[in-house]
């Protein structure tokens, strides 16, 4: 079963540091969207798309908007519920290459374990469908996204209401990705925690580094977001918590989506 999903046009902004001008980006049910104080710039006046190329957003939120709590993780109960959104796109048939800006990680999480959280996010989704193909490519010093055609994973001064944020470029005939970058938002705390302590952990206070990878990397694979308190338990699910790993592994309907999209 197919959870439909929410779309929001954002206005044109009046200030060049706002972000997602003119760009679709899921939203959830009642608002939610997290103001728009980001640094980064999307898709222009001045700097259009391409011809046969669109663009979406997605933005991952706390469970929580209290200043300074990170949201509140609950234990895995339902991984059972077989729901998904599908984006309209899917990774080219060869599969698709990622770099990472070592230069953006915040000093919490160190170079090899970043590597490893995040390879081990996008082996995730390649435990679901082996037709889902990642390969790293080493270092890149983009600090922002953009279609440069490079997908690019880092972390920066974006909104304080988005734990994250995944940018798509994508052939609008075809509905493969042209271009992908995920940043991670460098204001709140990041750590790789140990699940051998299980899947809600307290301490650091902070958001687990392979647990938002995953989620975010379902946008790759071409999955969107879900709202549903049903679907809470689902990686795909649009809402992210401190010391959360419940995201770390697929539930029923991630894996079916997952499979319903491989190239």
């Amino acid at each position: 079963m197919q959870h439909r999903h929410w779309l929001l046009t954002i206005a044109s902004l009046v200030t060049v540091s706002a972000f997602l001008v003119g760009v679709p980006s899921a939203q959830p049910p009642g608002g939610g969207h997290p103001s728009e104080d980001e640094e980064f710039e999307a898709t222009t006046p001045e700097n259009p798309l391409p011809p046969g190329i669109s663009q979406r957003v997605f933005i991952h939120l706390p469970r929580s908007h209290k200043g300074g709590h990170l949201g509140t993780c609950t234990p895995t109960t339902n991984a059972g519920a077989n729901d998904f959104g599908l984006t309209g796109w899917r990774l080219p048939s060869a599969g698709i290459t990622w770099k990472l800006n070592t230069a953006t990680l915040p000093p919490t999480v160190g170079v090899q374990p970043a590597l490893t959280a995040l390879t081990a996010a996008f082996a995730t989704w390649t435990g679901a469908d082996r037709k889902e193909k990642f390969y790293y490519g080493g270092t890149t010093s983009a600090k922002r996204p953009q279609l440069d055609y490079v997908n690019g994973v880092m972390w920066g001064k974006i909104s304080a209401g988005a734990i994250a944020i995944t940018y798509v470029w994508y052939y609008t005939g075809m509905g493969i990705i042209a271009d992908i970058d995920t940043v991670f938002n460098s204001h709140y705390p990041w750590a790789v925690f140990n699940s051998a302590k299980g899947e809600c952990q307290a301490t650091p206070d902070a958001y687990d580094v392979q647990d938002i990878a995953t989620h975010e990397f379902g946008h790759w694979v071409g999955l969107d977001d879900l709202y549903s308190t049903y679907d809470r338990d689902l990686t795909m699910y649009g809402y992210g918590a401190g010391g959360e790993l419940t995201k770390r592994t697929l539930g029923v309907g991630d894996i079916t989506g997952a499979n319903s999209v491989a190239p």
